[in-house]
């Protein structure tokens, strides 16, 4: 017995040491990479960018040649005696999307991302001080080098030395050839369009000018000197774009939840709906509401139209007083036309006898102002948003205002039972499309000649021949209930997966091949709601290591979001760092808001509330009913090797949460995900995963199999896709923090402490 505990004394210790020595190993080998940040390449080497200081400068073909429309222009702000001239990136609905008949942006300079503000001076003594400048977000640093000509400066957000517009116009620094400042002369004027500024934009303006010793100010004026240009080059009014005034879509009650009617008063005393539009005014003492944005006249009618690309609304404008409803809707006379269009006509109650509170009066969008301006003039109290134009704002006096966020804002993003149903389906149908479409793909993959596997063929597979096929199998699978992309589909394959908004055409498109890291992000119009997802796969025998960790990362921190629960009254911005954490963990971040709000047949992206860091004026806290998207991602574009970047995208919506206790008054919420598609489990480091992670990330591949892999659209290639992607892991360790995840220095100290437990036996 003492011989056996002598040999026992001398192995427990050995087989310690030995434990050791396999941990820290294990814990070197499996901790994840941290990022290390290298100078910036120079990105002229990556793509064909401009080149503005070379002599002679170098543009690609890519861009835009703007001297003609630039000197016209300057021309025009001669004539109104104007030094600078504001062109904002809306229309006077503050849309991001865009119809032809208001890129006046695009027009000038060339530049065709969704967002962008641009500013074109005019020197009146030294000419060769005149500038032109384009704002732009990290989004579109590329493509802005990529359309801009040398003419404009591509000023970009958040980059050393770049101002905001006001301070750029207020820089009083006069070296020729400092770009930091406009130069603009003491006393200029800066003109603008007033229904295209905001009054956010406006007054924030106005400020940096008041306070600025050099009395610049803003100047209102009546017409577009962009339109008067754009007039001028193409012959005339009747020959610029038109909107497409396609006709309108009628939803009914199955898919809405409520009709319009018992959106703005009750019509129906069997109905109980929680509150109404006017109900809201009279709270707020307001006897006149003006409505500006497209999506909130679409949603509060029940109408769906095609003015705007992606975006399934028509142009308008409303006001709700207590006695009557304007809808103010351009070529609107022909478009609820009641022979050409009956079931508009009736839905809208265009031949209405019970009086004019509860009937709609159709009018033209042009005469909008004009009754603005009659309103304005009365002493009825008028309801604005605090988002809208300055040329509603400067009708209404101020102490006839109330400026604040619509009504409809809220009433809107809070789905009601219905809507959430229709959400459900449209996201489930999205789902076994771009299933069937990753099928077709990992089959495309898997035949390609070994020949080109290493390069690729365009003809073969591209990024475009991807977004093509989504558009092909969402139109075979749905047919009528679908009603286009809800978005411009992003299909990039290797550097421009590090593109955060990158966009393929016919010029931009490469093929996909081996070895490389593909991101598609794209999302759908359906009747019954709107749906946005991102993928992103590596095709190839191993990821790199990098690849493989960023992947591992973001899906933890979209895992743990998805599983958070919280309070009502709680911000977006409060939850944001659960989906950073584990990539902050490692040196990783992102440079967009990691969910947005989702429409119900509407914009991919609504507010008031997000998931966003920062502080933001506009922001409403999450409550529920609402959908967001699910977004972490990595995009590395700033370190010599290999580019690329990954997004992880679900949409989920909120419901209330069941807890043991309740604080307060507080209700508790959760989300819950309506998008089911696969990850990529080549992709995933789960030695990394907590057991909750794990078990959440095997619940949601059941999820999978259950909603999509027994739908009967789903074909024979996306179901052996989809059951290769979901198969159950295995939690294979008992620690919190196991070996793989545990830092270095606390695994000696833990081994140190066994051995020396071990040694007083």
């Amino acid at each position: 017995m003492l011989a056996m505990a002598s040999i026992w004394k001398l192995t427990v210790p050995i087989l310690a040491i030995l434990l050791c020595f396999a941990i820290t190993d294990a814990s070197k080998h499996k901790s994840p990479l941290k990022a290390s940040r290298q100078k910036r390449q120079n990105l002229n080497n990556r793509y064909d960018l401009r080149d503005c200081d070379s002599i002679p400068p170098y543009e690609p073909d890519t861009v835009v040649p703007t001297d003609n429309v630039l000197e016209k222009l300057r021309e025009e702000m001669r004539l109104k005696d104007i030094d600078a001239y504001v062109i904002p990136s809306s229309d006077a609905h503050q849309s991001e999307y865009l119809a032809d008949r208001d890129q006046r942006r695009k027009f000038m300079s060339g530049f065709s991302g969704t967002s962008g503000l641009a500013i074109v001076t005019r020197n009146r003594q030294y000419t060769s001080r005149n500038k032109a400048a384009v704002w732009v977000d990290p989004r579109y640093f590329i493509q802005a080098r990529q359309e801009l000509d040398c003419n404009w400066l591509s000023m970009e957000i958040g980059e050393e030395n770049v101002l905001e517009p006001d301070d750029w116009l207020t820089g009083d620094t006069y070296d020729e050839s400092d770009d930091r400042h406009a130069q603009l002369p003491d006393n200029a004027r800066v003109g603008f369009d007033p229904t295209l500024l905001d009054i956010i934009t406006y007054f924030e303006w106005n400020e940096t000018f008041i306070d600025s010793p050099r009395d610049i100010r803003l100047v209102a004026l009546e017409r577009n000197l962009i339109d008067i240009v754009w007039e001028e080059l193409v012959g005339g009014e009747e020959n610029l774009p038109e909107y497409p005034g396609e006709e309108l879509i009628v939803l009914e009650d199955v898919y809405t939840g409520r009709n319009w009617q018992s959106k703005i008063f009750y019509d129906d005393p069997n109905e109980d709906f929680e509150y109404t539009v006017r109900q809201i005014m009279n709270e707020r003492k307001a006897q006149v509401l003006v409505i500006h944005k497209l999506d909130e006249i679409a949603w509060l009618f029940n109408l769906r139209g095609e003015d705007i690309p992606f975006n399934p609304v028509f142009i308008s404008y409303c006001i709700i007083t207590n006695n009557d409803i304007r809808l103010y809707m351009w070529d609107g006379t022909r478009r609820t036309d009641r022979t050409r269009y009956p079931d508009v006509y009736e839905h809208l109650g265009l031949g209405c006898s019970s009086g004019g509170s509860s009937c709609i009066s159709l009018r033209g969008y042009e005469d909008f102002l004009d009754d603005m301006t009659a309103f304005g003039r009365g002493s009825r109290t008028i309801w604005h948003s605090d988002e809208t134009s300055f040329a509603i704002y400067d009708r209404v006096r101020d102490i006839n205002r109330i400026e604040e966020p619509s009504p409809i804002l809220l009433m809107k993003a809070q789905k009601n039972d219905v809507e959430i149903l229709g959400m459900r389906s449209a996201h489930l149908k999205d789902s076994v499309a771009l299933c069937n479409l990753f099928g077709w793909l990992q089959e495309k993959m898997d035949n390609m000649a070994r020949d080109i596997r290493d390069r690729g063929n365009i003809e073969y597979l591209s990024e475009l021949s991807v977004a093509e096929e989504a558009e092909k199998i969402r139109k075979s699978l749905w047919g009528e209930v679908y009603h286009g992309p809800s978005f411009a589909t992003i299909s990039a394959f290797g550097e421009h997966s590090a593109l955060l908004h990158y966009e393929v055409t016919e010029e931009t498109d490469i093929p996909i091949h081996y070895d490389g890291m593909f991101l598609f992000d794209s999302g759908a119009q359906y009747k019954e709601g709107t749906t946005d997802i991102t993928r992103s796969f590596y095709f190839g025998d191993r990821p790199p290591e990098k690849i493989k960790n960023a992947y591992t990362l973001a899906l933890m921190g979209h895992l743990d979001l998805m599983m958070a629960k919280f309070r009502s009254q709680v911000y977006g911005r409060e939850l944001d760092g659960i989906a950073r954490q584990p990539l902050w963990s490692n040196g990783f971040d992102y440079r967009h808001v990691t969910g947005h709000g989702v429409g119900h047949f509407l914009f991919a992206q609504e507010g008031p509330a997000r998931i966003g860091l920062g502080y933001f004026e506009a922001e409403q806290p999450i409550v529920e009913g609402m959908f967001f998207t699910n977004e972490p991602g990595f995009y590395d574009d700033e370190e010599e090797g290999e580019e690329f970047g990954l997004r992880i995208e679900n949409v989920m919506y909120v419901k209330r949460s069941q807890t043991e206790y309740s604080f307060s008054t507080y209700n508790y919420l959760e989300f819950e995900p309506v998008s089911f598609i696969p990850f990529e489990p080549r992709l995933i480091d789960f030695s990394l995963f907590s057991r909750k992670q794990i078990n959440f990330y095997n619940a949601y591949a059941t999820s999978v199999r259950e909603e999509i892999g027994r739908n009967p659209k789903l074909d024979s290639r996306g179901r052996e896709w989809l059951n290769w992607k979901t198969f159950h892991v295995k939690y294979d360790y008992e620690w919190e923090y196991n070996a793989a995840t545990m830092p270095a220095h606390t695994t000696y100290l833990i081994c140190l402490m066994i051995l020396w437990s071990l040694f007083r036996i």
